[in-house]
């Protein structure tokens, strides 16, 4: 695989880790019904811009021609993910 190609698997990594983070909010609301508050939601929207602003880091750099380092914006991001929920939201 090339570098581009790299870069474009990890922008896409990161977009469905986006999209993933923000149906989470429906995941809740369906659980929690009546009783659900946005405040139980609120966790999740720290992870969703943490994503959202990494994606958009790595694809601005891929405008840029800078394969390498989006991909590694995007390696690094999911570990940092993980940190965020496991020492904001929980395990």
């Amino acid at each position: 695989m090339t570098k581009e190609r790299w870069a474009q698997a990890g922008i896409t990594i990161e977009f469905l880790i986006v999209v993933r983070t923000l149906s989470e909010f429906f995941r809740l609301k369906h659980v929690h019904g009546t009783n659900f508050s946005t405040a139980a939601a609120a966790l999740y929207v720290g992870g969703a811009l943490i994503a959202a602003c990494s994606c958009w880091i790595a694809v601005s750099f891929y405008f840029f021609r800078r394969y390498t380092l989006s991909a590694w914006i995007a390696l690094v991001t999911v570990p940092i993910l993980v940190v965020y929920k496991i020492a904001v939201i929980g395990w």
